[in-house]
């Protein structure tokens, strides 16, 4: 008997990271159902109305996105949904390379995706968000100043990285790491950072992600510009 296909619900908002797994369910042609939400007066909501904050707090209690639920089960945090949405298709190596080399390269998909996670993500939030840090608002300049310092940092290293290199972990293909790095040079880009002319290796493998037609699909949906025309 067949496998049955999961009923898989995705909770996105336009141009945040969870463009990462709408993009990566889009480009593997996954059947899901996505539920757009937006900033209201206490959190994210559902765009249409559908459901208030409180509601969708019922659902994943901190209130952030992406929120992925299969068949009612509830998937939260960037490593968690992207390893699982990979699991779906096995035959993409969406998680490394097939082989003698999958055990390292999947210690490296897991290295990469909690440093952007844990890191690189908290970092921006640093610089827009620095209220989540410290309810002292004559900080907040000095957290999102440091946000910036950790940015830089972290793009140089992931221009050191991706040094000749096709992709992020192995040689066969794109994985998740290279869905999540793209998000992070869209929000490098609309952090004013000058993206190309610093990070021509990132660039390189950022152009190449965009080229996918699934993420091409997702950027679309969310009504965003592409980041190489």
């Amino acid at each position: 008997m067949a496998p049955t296909t999961p009923m898989i619900i995705l909770y996105r908002k336009d141009g945040a990271c969870s463009l990462v797994p709408h993009a990566l369910l889009t480009h593997l042609r996954i059947p899901f159902t996505a539920i757009p939400m937006q900033s209201g007066p206490d959190g994210l909501e559902a765009a249409d109305g559908s459901l208030s904050h409180a509601e969708f707090r019922r659902v994943n209690p901190t209130g952030y996105v992406p929120t992925l639920t299969v068949d009612g089960a509830v998937v939260t945090e960037m490593p968690a949904i992207l390893t699982y949405i990979a699991s779906l298709a096995p035959e993409q190596s969406l998680l490394g390379s097939e082989g003698a080399q999958w055990t390292m390269d999947r210690a490296r998909v897991a290295e990469w995706l909690a440093w952007l996670s844990g890191t690189l993500h908290n970092a921006f939030a640093a610089i827009w968000r620095p209220y989540r840090f410290t309810d002292d608002a004559g900080a907040h300049e000095s957290v999102a100043r440091r946000g910036r310092e950790v940015i830089d940092a972290g793009f140089a290293r992931i221009e050191a990285r991706l040094r000749v290199r096709e992709w992020a972990v192995g040689e066969a293909g794109a994985t998740v790491v290279d869905f999540h790095l793209y998000v992070f040079w869209r929000w490098g880009v609309r952090a004013g950072i000058e993206m190309r002319e610093l990070y021509p290796n990132y660039g390189r493998v950022v152009r190449r992600v965009e080229g996918l037609e699934g993420v091409k699909e997702a950027v679309a949906v969310e009504g965003l510009e592409p980041c190489f025309g």
